[in-house]
């Protein structure tokens, strides 16, 4: 566990590296216990006709493949973000088998199909984020581009409430404080992690 408040270039580079040194079996293993333990929450919070952003994992991420697979076949509209200029990000929707093309960042593939702004998804009632580690405060640590903490700000200065859960192993969850924030930080609303679906104060909403 990282120590307390250190900088978040310091803590994000430490969760990097653990990463980088986790076992292959590690990933879909978690993945597995990613989406059962997601699939025995989410029946009470969200319908199964909503739409719920999630995301397509890569390198040593949780493996998201059963959780997006899982979510198809109970009936939820599921869409993945695209990276956009200017750190903006769109959304497409995702099935089994979707052709996966080279988006902004070459080594980041993004499914076929039209891109879609929020005011598109109506029944948008999750997002499920990616993150390096989260804190009990909500505070995450992103890859650094500042992508999802945009687009939170965003859906919160339009008033919107929807709920942020980071996606982490459960040595990611760390307590609260354990590294710096800043004006730009988002907080996500809850954590999901092989072992736990973890709700968080909410953030304000502004109007």
């Amino acid at each position: 566990m990282i120590g307390s408040a250190v900088p978040k270039d310091v803590a994000r580079t430490a969760y990097r590296r653990r990463r980088r040194e986790l076992p292959a079996d590690v990933p879909p293993a978690a993945g597995r216990a990613l989406a059962a333990r997601a699939f025995s929450v989410m029946a009470e919070i969200v319908p199964s006709s909503a739409t719920v952003a999630a995301y397509l994992s890569a390198g040593r991420e949780p493996d998201t493949a059963p959780l997006l697979t899982g979510l198809h076949e109970r009936g939820y509209d599921v869409v993945v973000p695209v990276c956009e200029p200017d750190r903006m990000l769109s959304w497409c929707r995702w099935t089994p088998g979707v052709p996966l093309v080279p988006g902004l960042f070459p080594s980041v593939p993004e499914p076929a199909g039209p891109r879609l702004q929020v005011e598109e998804l109506p029944d948008l009632k999750l997002l499920l984020v990616p993150a390096l580690a989260v804190d009990r405060d909500g505070v995450r640590l992103g890859k650094g581009g500042g992508y999802y903490d945009r687009f939170l700000a965003g859906l919160r200065s339009a008033g919107n409430s929807i709920p942020a859960v980071a996606v982490v192993y459960d040595s990611e969850f760390a307590p609260a404080g354990s590294w710096t924030s800043d004006s730009l930080d988002e907080p996500v609303t809850g954590v999901l992690t092989p072992s736990q679906w973890t709700e968080l104060p909410a953030p304000p909403v502004y109007s």
